[in-house]
Parts: structure tokens; sequence; C-alpha cells
């Protein structure tokens, strides 16, 4: 009966054990990573904004305006640790209930790195030649603070996300990365502009134009899990003509995260480090204790069974003298 027990104790040691050792180094960097379905709305707030009202065709100075992007995992486009998420971002005037810009994009990235890939439909403003690289939405799920690029839709190609120290964000000691996108001519055709809204004298005619795009950005990253907890972006975008003096002001914004956005990225981010800590380290740790102490318990019992075994023949076994 010892050496029945000490069997199982053993079979089961060894079990918990390998399931510990399968769980840190296969499970849980196979589980680890962006969700295929998601769901999340973020806003962004600007006060004493100036942007230019296309509707009313006049500038727009001390506004309040807020840019709330949804965000919607596409589950039936995902594979082979690729997710594909879309997604909407409105900018608005909010005491005016102005829709001052709408911005769509389709991304399709590797669950773990976040790196882009052309693939499953991935556009900006819905054209599918757009080639992306670098990060996107998703970051990596461990980032790293060097060789970090950013994919800016706005102007369509990477730019550099510099480690730029650590900070404290609503209680999670947070990597914070700094983004600067140069003043850059945006491709697209526009339509003419009056002279006059460029600064030319009353009655100019119309003239062709470029879009001119700068951005500062700050991210506060959790480096538990890769997730943004927090972020601020400084933009100004203007019309310049393509001959001649003269610009408009189209955004000149410095967005904040509001509150409740934070709380909720924070509340998030908190709930996926407690289960990578489960997958990476209480699981594979609880369960490899466990297999060793069974095997400590079960071996000498073993050991012990087959001693007597072999000390002891059974009446069978004996022989006649």
């Amino acid at each position: 009966m010892r050496r029945i027990i000490g069997v199982s104790l053993v079979g089961t040691g060894a079990f918990l054990a390998a399931a510990g050792a399968l769980t840190r180094f296969y499970v849980a960097p196979t589980l680890i990573g962006a969700p295929a379905d998601v769901y999340q709305v973020t806003r962004l707030k600007a006060e004493n904004a100036a942007y230019f009202d296309a509707a009313a065709a006049v500038p727009r100075t001390g506004a309040t305006v807020v840019a709330t992007n949804t965000v919607r995992g596409d589950p039936g486009s995902a594979h082979g640790g690729i997710a594909v998420w879309d997604s909407g971002t409105v900018v608005q005037d909010t005491a005016r209930g102005t829709t001052i810009e709408i911005q769509k994009q389709r991304y399709a990235f590797d669950r773990r790195t976040g790196e882009l890939r052309n693939c499953c439909g991935a556009a900006v403003q819905g054209d599918t030649g757009v080639r992306m690289s670098g990060v996107g939405l998703f970051w990596p799920v461990t980032p790293r603070k060097e060789g970090l690029e950013l994919f800016d839709p706005e102007t369509r190609r990477t730019w550099p996300a510099a480690f730029d120290g650590e900070e404290r964000v609503g209680g999670v000691l947070a990597y914070r990365f700094v983004q600067h996108v140069p003043e850059t001519k945006v491709t697209g055709e526009l339509p003419a502009v009056p002279g006059e809204l460029l600064g030319r004298r009353k009655g100019s005619a119309a003239v062709p134009v470029d879009r001119y795009y700068r951005a500062d950005a700050t991210f506060w990253v959790d480096p538990r899990t890769g997730a943004p907890v927090d972020q601020r972006q400084r933009v100004l975008s203007t019309l310049r003509p393509r001959e001649g003096p003269g610009r408009l002001v189209v955004a000149d914004l410095t967005l904040r995260m509001t509150p409740e956005s934070r709380r909720a990225l924070a509340a998030r981010s908190a709930d996926g480090a407690g289960k990578i800590r489960l997958l990476r380290t209480a699981g594979p740790l609880a369960a490899g204790g466990a297999g060793v102490l069974l095997l400590a318990a079960g071996l000498p019992l073993t050991v012990r069974g087959g001693r007597r075994a072999v000390g002891h023949p059974s009446p069978s076994c004996t022989m006649e003298g």
C-alpha cells in the first residue's frame, strides 16, 4: 500500500511540475497578447482650442474640443497570432455641437509585439494602399525602452517614440514615452481656399493649398502589460498656399485624456496584469511547488516499498531444501 501511495504521489508531482513549466514557457507566451475581441472608448479633451469651422467657413477660438476614440476588435479577421482592430475618432466642439473631423483606421498587428501588418483590410481613412509599420494601437506586451517607433495615421508613417523616464499614474509606476512629429506635408488633394481665409486681402481669389501637420505626444505605459494608461497630444494642423504667403489654422489643440478614461484604462491594465501574473508566475510556481513537494513525499515511500519487497520474497518464490 505504501508503494502504491508513493507511486501516486510521484506521478501527480511529476505532472504538476511539468504543468507548471509548460504554463510558464509555452501556455503563457501563447495566451498573453492583444485580445481579438475588444471594445474600448477613450476621450481626450482640449480647452481653449482653435480650429476652422468648415461648415460655417469661419475660424473658432477659445473652444472646448473633445476627441472620442472607439476601438472594436474584429475576431472574424484574426488569425495566426494576428489581431485586427477598427478605430474611429470623432473630434467635436462640444458647446456648438460641431463635428470638426472624423478619423477612421483599421489595424492588423502581431498580438504580442504590436507590430503592424499590411493585411486583413488594414487602412487609413479607407485607403488600403497605405503601408503601415511600427506599433499602432497596441503596444508590446513588455514595452522596450529603445528602438520603439509609432505609426502616425495623419502623416501615414512611423516616428520614433523615446523613453523619457518613469512616472506614477493612478497608482501605476508607468513608463513615459514622447514622440515628436515634425511639421510634415500631408498627402491628399484639397479644394482651393479663398485667399481671405489665408490672411490675404478681402475678396482675394481662391488658391490651391497643402495641409501641414505637426504633433508632440506623450504616452504613459504600464510596464506590466504594455497598456497605455494616459496620453497627451499637442496638435497643429494648417493649410498653406502652394505659392505665396498666408496660412489657415485647421486645428490647434492640446488634448489631455479625461480622468474617467484614465481610471478606466488603469482598471483594465490592472486586470490584465493580474491575469499575466497568474500565467507567468503565480500559476507555474504553485503547480511547480506542489509538484516538488509531492515528489519529495512520494519518492521515499516508493523506494522503501521496493526494498521491503526484495528483502522478503513471497512464499511462492521460496526454495525448498
